[in-house]
């Protein structure tokens, strides 16, 4: 018992939470609306709030001081459900937000 309430105090609720109301969430929503064609999904949900919010992730762990492998959260929550629910092509978008959020955490890195 002392391990889980350990482990729930170390973990950082505002990126958990946030990887999966926009990974999974924010995802599905736009994917079951009927007026939201495919080329606006993508151009506008996967390539835009999906890439600015994973350069905000790699930005948030770098300021918080957390593990570098909190990098993985949103692109796993991403990867489920597009696995479920998007087509195929969409898949290789959880590398590209993995690429984006490293790439944030360690140029922060370098700056200091």
């Amino acid at each position: 018992m002392n391990f889980i309430k350990k482990a729930w105090q170390g973990l950082d609720k505002r990126l958990w939470l946030s990887s999966i109301l926009i990974g999974i969430l924010l995802t599905l929503i736009v994917d079951k609306l009927p007026f939201v064609t495919r080329v606006v999904m993508v151009e506008l949900i996967l390539i835009l709030v999906n890439g600015l919010f994973s350069i905000w992730t790699g930005y948030w762990i770098y300021k918080q001081h957390r593990k570098w492998m909190e990098l993985f959260i949103f692109p796993f929550f991403y990867f489920i459900t597009a696995y479920f629910f998007l087509p195929r092509y969409t898949y290789y978008f959880a590398l590209a937000y993995l690429a984006l959020a490293y790439l944030s955490w360690s140029l922060r890195q370098q700056n200091n």
